[in-house]
C-alpha cells in the first residue's frame, strides 16, 4: 500500500482551545490566539497497520487483523523511529535526533515528524470554530449526529475501523475525530495566558499530548479542542498517529 497523501496546510492564525460555554469542555482548554508562521504538510489519514509493517516489520496493534486500520499500541518513542526511518527511505533530512530517551527536533529538517499540538488543532479545525469541524456538539455521550458523520466513537463503533471511511474536514483530512487518538510532538503543559507564535509545548517531558478521541470515546473527548496526554514509553490501543513535514 502507498502511504496516504500529505496535504499542504498553509500558515495562519486561529483561536486554540474552547469557549467556556462549549458542552463537554475541559478546564485546560483556555482559549488563546496562536500564530503559525510556517506552512507544513500533514497526512490526510492516520498511519495504517500496512504502512507500519512495510517499514518497521511486525504489527503491534491490538486490532491487528485490519491492514487498513490505524496502527496502534505504538509508543511515542517508536513513532519517532518510524518518522526517521521513513525520512531515510525517501532521502530526506532527519527531523529527530535520538539520544537514549532524549529526542530533539531539528525544525529546519524536511523529514517526517509529528505535528505540534497547535498544528494538529489548526489542521483539525480547518477554519471552523465549533466543537467539531462539521458543527456543534449536541450530545456529550454517545449520540451526537455531527460526530457520527465524521468519526468512529462510542455511538457507532466497538473497535477501530479502516481509515478514510467518514467525511473529511474542509481541508481534506480524515479521522481527526475518533478512530484512535493521535500522538503530537509536545510534552504536555498548560496553555499560555495570551497570544503565542509557533508554540511547541513544554521543552521536555515523558507525558506527551494525544489528540482526537477514539472508537470508544464519548463525544466530548472527540471535540477539536479536547486534549489529553500519555506516557511516551508505552503503547496504547487507543493511540495511533499521522505524520507531518515542514514545507520547504
Amino acid at each position: 500500500m502507498s502511504p496516504s497523501r500529505l496535504l499542504l496546510i498553509e500558515a495562519g492564525t486561529f483561536i486554540m482551545g474552547s469557549p467556556e460555554d462549549e458542552e463537554g469542555r475541559s478546564g485546560d482548554e483556555i482559549e488563546h490566539e496562536v500564530r503559525l508562521t510556517r506552512d507544513f504538510y500533514l497526512a490526510e489519514m492516520e498511519v495504517t497497520q500496512a504502512e507500519w509493517v512495510q517499514l518497521m516489520r511486525g504489527n503491534p496493534s491490538r486490532f491487528g487483523d485490519c491492514a487498513q486500520c490505524p496502527v496502534e499500541q505504538v509508543p511515542w518513542y517508536e513513532v519517532v523511529d518510524y518518522c526517521n526511518a521513513r525520512s531515510l527511505q525517501e532521502g530526506l533530512d532527519l527531523a529527530y535526533e535520538v539520544r537514549g530517551s532524549r529526542v530533539s527536533w531539528d525544525e529546519s529538517a524536511n523529514g517526517y515528524r509529528l505535528p505540534t499540538e497547535s498544528e494538529w488543532e489548526y489542521a483539525c479545525r480547518a477554519g471552523s470554530v465549533t466543537a467539531f469541524y462539521n458543527g456543534p456538539i449536541t450530545d456529550t455521550s454517545c449520540d451526537d449526529s455531527s460526530l457520527d458523520a465524521i468519526g468512529w466513537y462510542c455511538g457507532n463503533a466497538t473497535r477501530t475501523h479502516e481509515v478514510g471511511e467518514k467525511l473529511p474536514n474542509a481541508w481534506g483530512l480524515y479521522d481527526m475525530s475518533g478512530n484512535v487518538y493521535e500522538w503530537c510532538w509536545d510534552a504536555y503543559g498548560a496553555y499560555p495566558a495570551g497570544p503565542i507564535t509557533d508554540p511547541k509545548g513544554q521543552g521536555s517531558g515523558t507525558m506527551r499530548v494525544m489528540r482526537g478521541g477514539l472508537w470508544n470515546s464519548s463525544a466530548s473527548f472527540c471535540r477539536s479542542a479536547y486534549r489529553s496526554r500519555a506516557s511516551a514509553g508505552y503503547g496504547y490501543y487507543s493511540i495511533g498517529f499521522r505524520v507531518a513535514r515542514t514545507a520547504e
